[in-house]
């Protein structure tokens, strides 16, 4: 019996295989390393969970989610570290030395409320006026306070740390500026054969652990990052802006010496020439956030969500504005149209 044959060819590599819905998402179990595929799989994973710009593989951080990372953080530290030092037996040596300490604070205080009460008394002042008045300014409460403000906060482990930030300029800018707690790692090192760290393999791609780079002004941190990411370290982060957004957003909060000049916009005087940039230096020798400095975080974070949440609101307002003149607009050209009188 002859087949016949329509002179349509079947092509067998144009035919379509059924798919099996239960093993539809299972991944190959055997890792092919840097290739075409998992590129593709990486970018279409920033595009749709994380801000990315054109042309970028790596991740970005805005600085106002810098702010509260970090804040987060530095604060379950140091109620961690406070913690520790309370449940922290004393030796005896630090016993006398707190003892010895109270009873010198005992003194300072006797010797200001006497100096206070024969000063009042001379001056004319009652002494239930004195009683009345002490309140918060008494010695006890002016020497406790000195006592408790003296306390310095100590580094954390960077293995307790969920994020390591690592500066990518030269030493000598480090030196000279660089955010609190941060890490040097100059950008020539990536042309090494032991690129990497030993903080920076303490971090690789690990759960939970991200590394976050940074320089000035998107300069140098754009490349560093996209050499990382094209290396196989998948958790790295840029943040966007360096220290010139995050000195504009968060002053006095986050950076540690002295500003260089790229980190404020050029300005003009009266005789059309460009301004000298300030010489700021802030938080001199400051390895941790201190409360202090959290406070001020908080409230610049604050600032920073009500001035956005005054702007959309404002925005949103213009919108409607917009629309409803439109809409009376409409509304009168409509009613001033009049039917063409019939001849």
């Amino acid at each position: 019996m002859a087949f016949r044959n329509n002179g349509k060819k079947k092509d067998i590599f144009s035919k379509k295989v059924p798919v099996n819905p239960r093993y539809q998402n299972i991944q190959h179990t055997v890792d092919t390393g840097v290739s075409a595929t998992n590129y593709l799989k990486r970018i279409e994973e920033i595009r749709k969970h994380y801000r990315y710009k054109k042309d970028e593989i790596f991740k970005r951080m805005k600085v106002s989610i810098f702010a509260e990372l970090v804040s987060q953080v530095a604060q379950v530290w140091n109620m961690e570290v406070d913690r520790m030092d309370l449940e922290t037996p004393r030796t005896h040596f630090e016993e006398d030395a707190v003892v010895e300490e109270e009873h010198n604070a005992e003194k300072i205080e006797g010797s200001l409320s006497e100096r206070h009460l024969l000063q009042d008394v001379i001056s004319g002042v009652g002494e239930i006026e004195i009683q009345s008045s002490s309140g918060n300014n008494s010695p006890s409460v002016i020497v406790k306070n000195f006592l408790e403000n003296t306390n310095e906060v100590t580094m954390p482990d960077l293995t307790s740390l969920p994020y390591i930030l690592l500066d990518v300029r030269d030493r000598d800018a480090y030196e000279q500026c660089h955010i609190i707690g941060s890490l040097n790692y100059p950008s020539a090192e990536l042309y090494r054969e032991n690129y990497a760290s030993k903080e920076m393999l303490l971090f690789k791609n690990k759960p939970g652990k991200i590394i976050i780079v940074y320089d000035a002004d998107e300069k140098i941190a754009t490349h560093v990052a996209t050499v990382l990411v094209q290396r196989g370290i998948d958790n790295v982060i840029m943040l966007s802006g360096g220290l010139k957004i995050l000195n504009k957003k968060f002053p006095s909060c986050f950076i540690t010496g002295t500003l260089p000049s790229n980190c404020f916009s050029p300005k003009l005087n009266r005789k059309g020439k460009f301004k000298a940039p300030p010489n700021i230096v802030e938080n001199v020798g400051v390895d941790w956030f201190t409360p202090d400095l959290l406070e001020l975080i908080r409230d610049r974070l604050e600032e920073e969500l009500q001035s956005r949440e005054s702007s959309r609101l404002s925005s949103r307002s213009s919108r409607s504005a917009r629309l409803s003149t439109g809409r009376s607009s409409i509304a009168s050209t409509s009613s001033n149209v009049r039917p063409a009188s019939w001849r």
